[in-house]
Formats: C-alpha cells, structure tokens, sequence
C-alpha cells in the first residue's frame, strides 16, 4: 500500500510546551487508524499539522508526499473535521454542504442529503441552532460525503447519545468498505470504534506511546491471576505495566506477546492467564505515572 502521511521526528513547540515531541509515524492508504490519547497529549495538534492549519516547529511531515502548509495539491484532496468547526453563524445547513460541493470534486449531495434525513437535520436549519450532539453529527456528515482520499474527524461523536455513537460508527466503517479511502478519527473511547480501525496510534505528551494493528494490539500483553508470591514469582523477569496486590486475589498485566502454549506453561505455576482488550492496554500504558502521582497526593 502506498503512504499517505509520513513523519519523521515531528516536533510542535508552544514556549516550552511541547505539544509534539518527535513523533515518526506512517499511515497508509486505504486504513482507519484510531488517534487515542488523553486531553491534551497532542491529537489535535497532530491533526491540523496534517491538514495545513498549523506549521511545524521541528521534524518533517509529508501528507500524499508532499508537505501540507499552503499547498493545494494536497489540501485538495482531505478533509478535516472537529467539534467547533469556525462557521458563520447566521450560515444555514445548505449553504455549508454547497461550500463543502464546490471544494471537493468527490462530494455527494445525495448521500448528504440521505444522511441529512437520516439524522433528522434540515438543511434550512442554522448552525449556530445546532446542539453539540447534532452539530457533530453535521460536521460527521459533510466529512464523510465529501469522499476525499483522506478524512480526519478529530472527536467525530461529541455530544452525541450513545445509540447516535454506535450508529455513526456503523456508517463509518459501511463507508469505507463502499468507497475505500483513509481514515484517521481520535476519541477518548476506544471501546466504541475498535471495531472499525485498522490500527491504533496511542499518543502521550506528544510521543508515540504504541502504533500498531489492531490485530497485533490484541496479542500485546495478558493479564496474570494468583496469589502474590506466584505472581511475582513468574514475573519477576518480564516487563510489568499495571498490578495490584491483595490478600485475597492479585493480578498483573504482563507486556509480552501472547504465545502458543502460554495458558498451560501459566496454569503450571499456579496462575490463571487472561486476554488484555486494547482499550484497557491504552490506558495501562498512558496511567502508570498518573498512578503514582495519585499515591503522593495522601
């Protein structure tokens, strides 16, 4: 597959404040990569040095080969949606979908009509009337009918229900199985689109903290049951990222890949093993330092 975005060192400095901190990533084509991280660990900045909002402190960032600052050729062919996009206020509906038809020779109007109905939105409605929930929705909608080669939606669900979630998300992934394109989408809740990504990009502070498939994300690490002394003893060479200690169960999450025969080789030694889901790999690789600055706090 060819590459559409490539980083190398990627850096983004505010001050001191280092909102990207030399991040080396490549997506390719025709993938739905997960941008997870916490408030502030740098998703959106990395999105709208993507998309030719922001420009880059150090580093260098290609976007279909090219660099994306004030260059239509790439800018031409993505799409970038957040939660607060800056429109006119007094602009209705119809006048932002006919913005989006003329920008983008891919655009859709009968999808985005289909989708309009679809979601109980009118395109004579204003934005600014809008809720949250059914702005986002709105913004999900001009994104995916504008079918352009890459589509970054930064927070795509905010505000909305859980039932309009999980509905999006369908047609998100339908969307890609129809018109194969590449996707990048960042959310706090990693459970709710597992099932639509290729890959998952976990950044922390501004640096890649985990950048794989999703398939492998899933054979990454398991989880280790058993009295703290058998715990500790089979663990005692391999890499912890969370534990927790008691008098009458303990645990811990072994970060090793999971191994043909690694069930009967664990229940040997008095354990019982157990998968680890990616959402909770996510937050046991990004809440280790956390952990113990909540201990210092009594």
């Amino acid at each position: 597959m060819n590459e559409v975005i490539k980083t190398t060192d990627l850096k983004k400095h505010y001050g001191k404040t280092r909102a990207l901190d030399g991040m080396t990533i490549t997506i390719k084509e025709n993938t739905i990569t997960g941008l997870i991280g916490r408030n502030g660990s740098g998703k959106t900045t990395l999105l709208k040095i993507l998309a030719g909002i922001l420009d880059i402190t150090e580093g260098a960032v290609q976007v279909f080969g090219a660099g994306p600052m004030d260059n239509l050729h790439v800018l031409n062919k993505l799409v970038y949606t957040y939660h607060n996009m800056a429109y006119d206020p007094k602009l209705k509906l119809k006048i932002i979908l006919y913005a989006y038809s003329k920008m983008f020779e891919n655009f859709n109007a009968d999808f985005a009509k289909r989708l309009m109905k679809y979601f109980g939105l009118e395109d004579k409605m204003k934005y600014k009337n809008l809720s949250q929930g059914m702005a986002s929705i709105f913004n999900f909608i001009c994104a995916l009918s504008c079918r352009a080669p890459l589509t970054m939606l930064d927070e795509p669900v905010l505000g909305m229900d859980i039932t309009v979630r999980k509905t999006a998300y369908e047609i998100l992934l339908r969307e890609f199985t129809e018109y194969p394109r590449t996707f990048i989408t960042s959310s706090h809740l990693l459970s709710e689109i597992e099932g639509t990504l290729s890959d998952i990009l976990l950044i922390e502070q501004g640096k890649v903290s985990l950048f794989a498939s999703i398939d492998d994300v899933r054979q990454m690490a398991y989880r280790v049951d058993g009295s703290q002394a058998d715990i500790a003893r089979y663990t005692e060479s391999k890499k912890i990222i969370a534990k927790k200690t008691g008098e009458l169960s303990s645990y811990a999450i072994v970060y090793e890949p999971i191994c043909e025969g690694l069930e009967e080789t664990v229940k040997t030694q008095g354990l019982a093993v157990s998968p680890v889901k990616a959402e909770d790999l996510c937050v046991y690789l990004t809440s280790q330092k956390k952990e113990e600055e909540l201990e210092c706090l009594w």
